[in-house]
């Protein structure tokens, strides 16, 4: 009551003054108003001003110094300054609060039809107040804001008096806006196209005062468009004239200026005109001007032209962009883009989005038919505007009035309106439009297999369309807020459903329910939109730096000392300050506006069911999003208190809100280990179990219920039984197994299938059989160690946070014997079906129920595995062991019960089935293994899913039995483990499962290799920006094709790699106990090769809460015999290739061993460490504590990054930021890139670890030539070349350490020359698809499109925008401490091949000439890649070429022409080609200042006279008489025509000629 009080004090204290108008006394003046009807009111305001003729217009809400502390009423705020209204400080001491008590249905009956107003004379008077000014993104301060808003100006000009000659017809000014003639912007095209017989009316109305707010407002740098923008509505005359070209202009300029306004009356007259009275308007116009004016004007007009054509230039190239959008969606690849043009052609794809008009349901009207609406060539419609929609719905009633469709901005100001019925029209539209966006961007990257009820759904980018909305221009967060307040129910409920759609709820949840049937190691992760640090120096520039939230954890949530502070502390916290967050965080801006606060309320009012389930899934949704959203949920007052309460309402109709209920619980569980640890003490926990508390019914009453029941209490049961897994995953609530174990026995046991199938319930009842067995999993896991006897009846419940239960081994018997019931295969239906016809083709919905069994395999498999798995715990040594163990013969029983189930019912395909058969299982047509590689490759993605979970189970159990069966007949001296059974079944357990379905699992795992390879891209194709993904949205709402990192396509690849990783816990890389494989396997074998690429690709595939499969990964990677292999393909390719003596570099065994650990510690500490805190971080956190700002997220400073290891530490979830995960492709780099990097670091030397690095990059190189020469793809060449040669620069930026070592020195040159192959492949066009793909995009950007080279290194633009510093170090480095060396030197020369951007060339060379390093240079044919590659194509950038002759005059390259350096080669060549062979005219004054300043240090400099000669004779052979002295003297007249006369240097040229 005191936050209602104040924040009623506060409002009351800051209400606009003006005259008062009561509400009742609106109504009676309706008769008086008709511009009223249809208009966006806000209930309390007066719709006019006194001074105002025009229809009432609302613009956007203008923001007060108020933030949302509680619920209010529509009333209260944000308040209004309308347009046209008196002015906002008078008193209003009679407003009223309004309580809604109108009946609006009467105000149809006032409607008149609106008026033509009368067009008036022209008035200039007041011209200057109107026009904008070059201060006009300055904000204004409150009173001139109030004094311009609702300020029109009407221009009506006839051209009588200009026919007529009358110089005083256009008042003549000083703005370059009026003035039409003395202006130099005029072109003689504006003259001549303009007619002046028609009367030209112009409207121009100021920004509104929302507009100049957001135009001052910071802004997501990598998120809004442009600027604001204020749509601005055109007559009807107009529209069909102005292109779109033009109203995209107008629309970035917020508002229309007089000169386009008349420019576009002129164009609609001259459409009127036919082709003679155009000419004879043009020929008058000429007669009257003077001709020097014309040609002025003319040459103007042409510079405009030119201008305007790089515009359209611009625009095609976004139009290239939408292409490569539409690809993407048809399946095929895309290029990537790059840095300095992506931004550019997002933003402008975002731009058009502005423009599309949505229909009711979502989907975009066609253009012809919006337009032709929009034209206002029916009667009955006017032209649409944001400030005019309402008025336009209201007045067609008759016909269709959302036929024309809506804008965005349309459907925001809708929501504003004071009718409840638009308002929640409005509100359904847009949650239709992000529902069909959230849609499309799902089936993006599958597009081919989707059925598009809408064909414009192809030409839509709607991955444009979900980051406008969801941007900050819209302010939608702000407006949903003000919906929420709303007292119709209806409007409420609308408000809800566009507020899930904007958290994009129900396909986050798709991917968390399907995430929960997979019992991996993988933890869930929160939601909320990141992005990355920049690259830095000490990293390398490589990219993947730690994810950053887009807004400070600490903007979410205002802390209690803020909220404590007087009023004017209060003022720091506006409402604009929620709509900045909002625009960098949709959730945390709903948040900060007190969007929780709000639904709580609306739970305490009892609403109805349906509003009910939708407030609890925006809590679920916010809970999701952060830690600090889920600790806001925490402590939002009785939130938790009302959502347990509606565990206590009866009926069927309740049951979704239950279920939400109870998967909110889960998630904040999930969170933190405390907040688990207080719903157990709290009773939460028993509340939310009630159903399982229930009378056990038999399935008969359950099928008899009817289908929608089961659906509802399957959902039910299913989302009780995750919350008891977390729980048990905590160590908490164990002990109720004894109570729920007698309603879970209905599920655990396979039901009487045909019941089930014919009842249409087999996915509902499979469901619930699932998740008891993933809680029965997540039991065994808590078992005590076996032999631990003291602990296994210890079933006490201690009330802390370090407490842990522990299931009983007591019960483990029976609950195997219910779970190897469900491996008798030939009794499931689908699946003995399929086994026995492997190419049977299955229906849709056999399809799904297949999907459904096999989760329960796989679940029942993995349970237990956790079983076999804590019998492996054994204390102590040995002996102990032995003796505890011979003790227990029911392990061994159930052991070998499982195995022979395995085997008996064709779960593999063992060595003996083509001869023998089992009793219980043909296995002769194939078995469950290759069945389920076959579902695998279906489109499916569940079927998918389950076949994959189903594999690994079945491997996982496999290794364990024969695990063991091994150490029971080593416990019993080599006795057989089955004595006294002598079928096969118990000779193939007695082998071994995995030795005897060898065959099997290796077809298996070639096909999952294969498969893996085809999704490594996955992930890399998703960060755009540098960011999750362009949109501020939650989960799937970062709006990347087809979901990006929340694919369910990641998902399956990420268990893909985890079912690889299995199988080679089985089947090593290399194997490490048969050293004669090694040395004779050949490397044009890809087998084992393509085993290490995929190690490469399950790296990629990592994401957050994948540490332990990449750790697992990169234990494989360097395990000994890899790297042992590595050298051996390495040596090989020496030997093939001739690059150097492998003598030279032999490593033994020693440096393999060095090599695996210094590179295991390493890639872990780089990639794995998570963003740690420092004391003065923590120290500057206390201090921002105490401001009351909006926080900047600096670089350099991560705050919560402890908070953030606590939540992953005690908690289930974790956390995108603070952490690198996934790796970018080039991240094995970073070991050769470790020279800064590494101080950060507690490994060895920068230099053990780049010669590590450098062996372990000569192997990937050996093996990718390999797998290329076999027509196999690999990882390393899909890298691009810049990011390797930027690499072998790094590990010399520090020192030389590097190249001390002879092999270190022998393997930096071997890849400095395979990089030179790779150059002069692309050069020559021999070249890998991936390296054509970039050479391609590389020759479609700008640079390359002006320039018409075939630049393909990019360094600046690939690395970062300031590699130009990075070259200046090299080459300081370089002159320092290299003493000439030849191998430093090819690196830097490098950055001079012509395939190098002219800017890094440019930088390179100054360098060089300005240190006097030019000489150090090797020669041309010593260099990386070809001397052909540095001297074609003929430099043709001026800037070049002066760098080159202002080296040759001041002396630089005296030296360098001594040493044949690389250097001079190159000036001579380029500039003695570019001065003899230019005949361009716009080149011939460079040629002849370049050749000037030649002769000109010739005159001072004497003894430059050799390399003076060297220039005139390039390229001739002194043995062809004839042709040699016809092409000097033809140089040497070149020489004398650049001379321009002058005496001096024509001597010097005669000097020439008498030595040449």
């Amino acid at each position: 009551m005191e936050a209602e009080k104040s924040a009623k004090k506060s409002r009351t204290s800051n209400k606009p003054r003006g005259p008062a108008f009561a509400l009742k006394k609106i109504v009676h003046e309706l008769q008086h108003a008709p511009g009223l009807v249809g208009g966006i009111v806000e209930k309390g305001f007066p719709p006019f001003g006194e001074r105002s003729s025009k229809p009432y217009a609302v613009p956007l809400p203008r923001p007060t110094v108020l933030p949302f502390p509680v619920a209010r009423q529509r009333s209260h705020g944000p308040h209004w300054a309308p347009v046209g209204s008196a002015s906002v400080d008078a008193e209003e001491d009679d407003m009223e609060e309004d309580k809604d008590e109108t009946d609006y249905d009467p105000i149809a009956s006032f409607a008149d039809p609106i008026e033509r107003k009368k067009k008036e004379s022209l008035d200039f008077s007041r011209w200057k107040e109107f026009v904008p000014q070059d201060d006009a993104s300055v904000p204004q301060s409150k009173k001139e804001t109030k004094a311009d808003a609702g300020k029109v100006i009407q221009v009506k000009k006839s051209s009588a008096a200009i026919s007529e000659g009358k110089k005083e017809a256009i008042p003549r000014t000083s703005s370059p806006n009026v003035d039409m003639l003395d202006s130099e912007e005029m072109t003689l095209r504006d003259l001549m196209n303009r007619n002046f017989s028609a009367a030209i009316t112009t409207t121009i109305e100021p920004k509104s005062i929302m507009g100049k707010l957001q135009s001052d407002a910071p802004r997501d740098s990598d998120l809004d468009s442009s600027c604001p923008v204020n749509d601005v509505p055109a007559r009807p005359g107009q529209n069909h004239v102005i292109n779109n070209v033009e109203m995209n202009e107008a629309n970035n300029q917020g508002s229309s200026s007089l000169m386009d306004d008349i420019d576009a009356e002129n164009l609609s007259r001259l459409k009127q005109m036919s082709e003679e009275e155009i000419a004879e308007a043009r020929a008058e116009i000429m007669e009257k001007m003077d001709p020097a004016l014309v040609e002025m004007l003319r040459k103007l007009g042409q510079k405009k032209l030119r201008s305007r054509n790089d515009i359209e230039h611009e625009q095609n190239k976004g139009q290239q962009v939408l292409v490569s959008t539409k690809l993407a969606e048809s399946g095929k690849s895309t290029k990537p883009m790059a840095n300095n043009s992506s931004w550019k052609a997002w933003s402008e794809r975002v731009e058009k989005v502005r423009s599309l008009r949505f229909s009711l349901d979502g989907n975009v009207l066609e253009i012809d038919s919006a337009q032709h609406i929009l034209s206002g060539d029916k009667p009955d419609v006017g032209p649409c505007s944001v400030e005019n929609v309402a008025e336009r719905d209201l007045l067609r009633t008759e016909g269709d009035p959302a036929a024309v469709g809506y804008t965005i901005h349309e459907a925001v100001a809708l929501i504003r309106s004071m009718i409840p019925g638009q308002r929640a029209i409005a509100l359904k539209l847009l949650a239709s439009v992000l529902s069909k966006a959230l849609h499309n961007l799902q089936h993006m990257d599958n597009c081919s297999h989707v059925r598009k009820t809408n064909p414009v759904d192809y030409f839509v980018d709607w991955q444009a369309v979900w980051a406008f909305v969801l941007g900050p221009e819209p302010q939608m967060a702000l407006s949903l807020r003000i919906a929420l307040d709303d007292n119709h129910d209806s409007v409420v409920m609308a408000c809800c459903k566009t507020i899930q759609s904007i958290l994009s709820f129900d396909i986050n949840e798709i991917f968390f329910d399907t995430a929960e049937k997979v019992t991996t190691s993988k933890k869930n992760t929160f939601m909320a939109p990141v992005f990355r640090s920049r690259p830095e120096a000490d990293g390398g520039f490589l990219h993947g730096g730690y994810w950053k939230y887009n807004t400070k954890p600490s903007n979410i949530l205002l802390t209690n000392e803020q909220n404590s502070e007087d009023d004017e502390n209060e003022e720091k916290h506006t409402i604009q300050d929620d709509v900045v967050v909002a625009g960098q965080d949709v959730a945390s801006g709903l948040v900060r506006m007190g969007v929780l606060p709000r639904i709580c309320y609306l739970l305490e009012m009892d609403p109805l069911p349906a509003l009910e389930e939708s407030l609890v899934s925006i809590v679920v949704a916010v809970a999701r999003h952060s830690p600090t959203c889920a600790d806001a949920v925490m402590k939002c007052p009785n939130l938790i208190q009302t959502v347990v309460k509606i565990f206590t309402k009866q009926g069927v109709e309740r049951y979704p809100s239950q279920i939400k209920a109870v998967l909110l619980l889960k998630v904040l569980s999930q969170v933190n280990k405390q907040v688990c640890l207080d719903f157990v003490k709290r009773g939460v926990f028993q509340q939310a179990m009630w159903h399982w508390y229930k009378n056990v019914f038999t399935l008969e009453s359950w099928v008899k219920s009817g289908r929608e029941y089961c659906k509802l209490t399957s959902a039910l049961m299913v989302e009780q039984l995750r919350l008891w897994r977390v729980f048990i995953q905590y160590g908490f609530c164990i002990t109720y197994f004894v109570d729920f174990f007698p309603a879970m026995c209905l599920w655990l046991s396979p039901p009487t299938f045909t019941k089930i199938i014919g009842n249409d319930i087999l996915g509902e009842f499979t469901s619930i059989t699932r998740e008891a067995y993933l809680v029965l999993e997540a039991l065994a896991q808590r078992l005590p160690n076996l032999h631990s006897m003291d602990q296994v009846n210890k079933q006490t419940i201690d009330f802390s946070v370090y407490a842990a239960e522990f299931w009983s081994w007591n019960h483990v018997s029976p609950m195997i014997d219910l779970a190897i019931s469900w491996l008798s295969l030939r009794d499931i239906p689908y699946i003995s079906s399929l086994i026995a016809d492997p190419k049977k083709s299955m229906s849709h919905v056999e399809v799904a129920s297949m999907a459904s069994l096999l989760w329960v395999i796989s679940a029942v498999l993995h349970m237990l595995c956790s079983i076999l798995d804590r019998a492996f715990a054994f204390p102590g040594t040995h002996n102990k062991m032995d003796k505890q163990n011979s003790s227990l013969p029911w392990l061994c029983h159930f052991v070998l019960k499982i195995g022979l189930k395995i085997i008996k019912n064709g779960f593999l395909d063992f060595l003996c089935s083509s001869k023998y058969e089992f009793e219980d299982f043909y296995t002769e047509n194939g078995s469950l293994a290759r069945v389920l590689c076959l579902l695998r490759q279906q489109k499916n993605v569940d079927v998918s899913l389950s076949s994959v979970s189903c594999l690994r189970g079945l491997v996982q159990i496999s290794q364990l039995v024969d695990e063991h069966v091994r150490r029971a007949k080593t416990i019993n001296n080599g006795q057989s483990f089955t004595e006294g059974m002598l079928g096969l079944p118990e000779k193939t357990l007695e082998e071994g499962i995995i030795r005897s379905a060898q065959n099997d699992l290796l077809q298996v795992l070639t096909l999952f290799i294969d498969v893996l390879s085809s999704e490594k891209q996955v992930l890399q194709s998703v960060e755009m920006f540098g960011r999750g993904g362009p949109a501020p949205g939650i989960g799937f709402g970062w709006g990347s094709c087809g979901g990006g990192f929340w694919s369910l396509n990641v998902l399956l690849a990420q268990i893909d790699s985890q079912l690889i990783l299995s199988l080679y816990n089985i089947i090593p890389v290399v194997s490490e106990n048969d050293p004669i494989q090694v040395e004779s396997i050949r490397p044009d074998n890809a087998i084992t090769l393509q085993r290490i690429n995929s190690m490469l690709e399950i790296c990629l595939l990592a994401g957050p809460g994948d540490e332990a499969t990449l750790d697992k990964a990169l234990d494989y990677l360097f395990h000994l015999p890899v790297l042992r292999y590595l050298g051996f393909c390495v040596n090989r390719f020496l030997h093939q290739w001739k690059f150097s003596n492998a003598s030279d570099w032999q490593y033994g065994e020693e440096d393999y061993i060095l090599f695996s650990e210094i590179l295991k510690l390493y890639y872990r500490e780089r990639w794995l460490t998570a963003k740690r805190k420092t004391t003065t971080q923590v120290h500057n956190d206390d201090i921002h504590k105490r401001s009351h700002a909006l926080e900047t997220i600096h670089e350099e400073i991560e705050p919560h990054a402890a908070v953030s290891r606590d939540h992953s530490g005690n908690g289930l979830l974790v956390e995108w930021a603070y952490q690198r995960l996934p790796l970018p492709m080039h991240w094995f780099l970073s070991a050769v890139c470790i020279m800064g990097d590494l101080k950060k670091m507690a490994t060895r030397s920068p230099a053990d670890v780049a010669k590590s690095g450098l062996f372990f990059l000569l192997g990937l190189e050996v093996m990718s030539s390999f797998l290329c020469s076999t027509s196999r793809d690999s990882l390393i060449s899909g890298i691009p070349l810049v990011w390797k040669l930027h690499a072998l620069s790094m590990a010399l930026h520090v020192n030389m350490d590097v190249l001390g070592e002879e092999r270190s020195r022998n393997v930096f040159k071997t890849l400095q020359d395979m990089y030179g192959q790779h150059i002069d492949q692309l050069k020559c066009g021999n070249m890998t698809s991936k390296d054509e793909e970039y050479r391609d995009f590389v020759a479609s950007s700008s640079e390359a499109q002006v320039s018409g080279s075939q630049e393909v290194l990019n360094f600046q633009t690939t690395i970062h925008e300031s590699y130009n510093t990075f070259v200046e170090d090299i080459v300081e480095q370089f002159c320092a401490i290299s003493y000439g060396d030849i191998i430093y030197g090819r690196q830097v020369a490098v950055y001079l091949h012509r395939t190098v951007e002219a800017s890094v060339r440019l930088a390179m060379w100054n360098a060089l000439s300005n240190i006097h390093a030019l000489e150090l240079l090797p020669p041309i044919g010593k260099c990386i890649a070809g001397a052909e590659g540095y001297l074609e194509p003929v430099e043709n950038k001026e800037e070049i070429l002066e760098a080159y002759a202002k080296s040759w005059t001041s002396g630089g390259l005296e030296r360098a022409a001594t040493r044949e350096s690389v250097s001079f080669t190159l000036a001579v060549h380029h500039l003695s080609c570019f001065i003899f062979n230019t005949s361009a005219s716009e080149k011939l004054a460079t040629r002849n200042k370049l050749a000037k300043s030649l002769l000109r240090s010739y005159s001072q400099k004497q003894h430059q006279e050799t390399m003076l000669l060297t220039l005139l004779r390039y390229g001739l052979i002194f043995s062809q008489e004839p042709t040699y002295r016809t092409e000097v003297a033809r140089r040497l007249v070149v020489l004398k025509e650049a001379c321009d006369g002058n005496s001096s240097l024509l001597a010097m040229v005669e000097k020439l000629e008498s030595l040449g």
